[in-house]
């Protein structure tokens, strides 16, 4: 394997990229489609992919034959076009899920168990690499991310124990994000609740506070 530098790996070394399967033009979507397929919209940043029966996926009939490369548990889509390059894990989807050709669909070589996915996909959403992707489409009319310039982000490679304790860290402040967006979004609802019933007070009960 390739070193970029001291201490990390080439991503291409690591795992193989390949684009999303190659739907063309507008997503032929089917209510009783034979494939479950992953867009954009089903991505929350730092969330995996979990959703065991496709309720809130796509759903579309592929033409032909041949077996698509689907997405296994493990994997990780990352968004290639676009001015966000959001990286998910994939977690738990139906075993016929595919994603657009917006995405690349990174799966990690099997001399690569050394490397978690989780670790990966926290990795892919850093920062660091955020800024690499950044600047690899500065001044693109369409900024999108290469199968090369993917292929040649920067991957550290930590201990197996201080990937976990990584991970625990990140998840453990998704999970803080999400409760505080829920106080926020419950305390906003109690004051719209009161504000209601303060500009547009009930004429059939008003008197009795008077």
């Amino acid at each position: 394997m390739e070193r970029a530098h001291k201490g990390s790996l080439l991503l291409q070394d690591l795992a193989s990229l390949q684009p999303g399967y190659p739907f063309r033009g507008k997503l032929p979507l089917q209510e009783r489609g034979n494939t479950f397929v992953v867009q954009y919209r089903h991505l929350v940043l730092g969330q995996p992919l979990r959703d065991k029966l496709g309720a809130t996926l796509d759903r579309v009939t592929l033409p032909g034959r041949k077996r698509p490369d689907y997405l296994w548990p493990g994997d990780i889509i990352f968004m290639a076009k676009g001015t966000r390059n959001d990286a998910a894990l994939v977690a738990e989807l139906p075993h016929n899920t595919v994603c657009t050709p917006n995405f690349y669909h990174i799966r990690l070589k099997p001399d690569a168990y050394n490397l978690m996915p989780e670790f990966l996909a926290w990795q892919l959403n850093h920062v660091d690499a955020q800024r690499y992707f950044a600047a690899c489409s500065q001044g693109s009319v369409a900024p999108s991310i290469t199968k090369s310039q993917l292929g040649s982000l920067p991957i550290v490679v930590p201990s197996i124990e201080r990937q976990k304790r990584m991970v625990k860290l990140a998840d453990a402040a998704t999970r803080e994000i999400q409760l505080y967006q829920q106080l926020i979004e419950n305390r906003q609802r109690m004051v719209d609740a009161v504000g209601q019933q303060l500009l547009r007070p009930d004429t059939t009960t008003e008197n009795r506070y008077e």
